[in-house]
């Protein structure tokens, strides 16, 4: 082939390798470093076994207990998420069994827990079963969630009947909250002062 010919060719195949298709381009893998590691680790591994086979299965046996311990610990969290949405449906099944009960099962309850000498929470039950009948007469709206403050407020009785109410109220935070000595004669007297009748409406 004449010199020519030659540069003609090198020409041809000089510009049909400068197609970008043609062009070298190194691509920075971003896993490359992990890959590396990974590789040299096991690369690691089976030089230990064979310079040092006791050290070697010391290894797994403490990576084996680490990866035991991870899938226990995912098993305990996912037994404990299961029995906390129990618990709350159980929760919250009580709070609707508890919307359902009527004045005379609080009333039969605070008999029971006073049978027991258990005054302070006697007088909740008496509460709740004085709410509920008050509910019956419109003057406030009974739910579970509401504390005796709330109720307070929003009974709609008269002005003195308001400040008797509160008053009892305040009688119960004591006893039940604030660590007020309750006994039989404490529990019988705030008792007399829960007929629905001593609390009438606002005009």
């Amino acid at each position: 082939m004449s010199q020519s010919g030659a540069d003609s060719l090198r020409a041809v195949l000089d510009s049909v390798f400068a197609a970008p298709g043609y062009q070298w381009i190194e691509r920075h893998d971003p896993l490359s470093f992990i890959t590396t590691r990974i590789i040299a680790f096991r690369q690691w591994l089976f030089d230990l076994q064979t310079t040092h086979p006791a050290l070697y299965q010391a290894m797994l046996a403490v990576m084996l207990s680490v990866v035991v311990g991870v899938f226990v610990h995912a098993a305990w969290v996912f037994l404990r998420t299961l029995r906390s949405g129990r618990e709350s449906r159980q929760a919250g099944e009580s709070r609707a069994a508890g919307s359902r009960r009527d004045r005379e099962w609080f009333l039969g309850q605070a008999q029971l827990l006073a049978g027991e000498g258990r005054f302070a929470e006697a007088l909740q039950h008496e509460f709740l079963a004085l709410v509920l009948a008050l509910d019956g007469r419109s003057l406030l709206r009974f739910h579970p969630s509401k504390t005796p403050a709330e109720y307070g407020r929003e009974a709609r009785l008269a002005p003195d009947a308001t400040i008797e109410f509160r008053a009892l109220i305040g009688a119960l935070y004591g006893f039940a909250f604030g660590g007020r000595p309750c006994g039989p004669e404490e529990f019988a007297a705030w008792r007399a002062r829960t007929a629905p009748e001593r609390y009438a409406p606002a005009h």
